[in-house]
């Protein structure tokens, strides 16, 4: 059993800070391959299973959210903004290389499949993003950040 949905439900859901959603497919648009993965605290996936992750290639656009396997018809994408001064599944921002005042975040959510419990997001790896920079995404998934890179 994994603790992913009690993980995702601990992270801020953006539902309530959206912003403009232009900006969030802007900034996660695109094809984009795992080149790392960092756990801060407990994870639920030992680092070599989140090294076996490296390479695996995440898609997203407003016809399809997909990552590996999992795939999301039609998806909807909420964005929201993280302040620098909080700490986010044992980390800060900073300590996720993520650099000043904020950061953006992108719910991915799912209204082709059904909702699992309260927490609006897609419950697949790849249904949680912070931009960390234009050519660089963290996923969050079972307690790991994993670094997304652009193609």
């Amino acid at each position: 059993m994994t603790n992913t949905g009690a993980f995702l439900r601990a992270l801020p859901i953006v539902g309530g800070c959206i912003a403009n959603p232009a900006a969030g497919q802007q900034a996660v648009f695109g094809e984009w391959r795992v080149t790392g993965s960092m756990c801060p605290t407990e994870c639920a996936i030992s680092q070599r299973e989140a090294e076996s992750w490296r390479g695996r290639i995440a898609t997203y656009d407003d016809t399809l959210a997909r990552f590996d396997a999992h795939r999301c018809a039609r998806p909807r994408y909420t964005v929201g903004y993280w302040p620098a001064s909080g700490v986010y599944g044992g980390a800060r921002l900073q300590d996720l290389g993520i650099s000043g005042d904020s950061a953006m975040v992108v719910d991915v959510q799912c209204p082709t499949r059904p909702q699992e419990g309260p927490d609006p997001r897609w419950q697949e790896p790849g249904g949680f993003l912070i931009v960390k920079d234009r050519n660089h995404l963290l996923m969050v998934w079972e307690g790991v950040f994993f670094e997304l890179t652009r193609r």
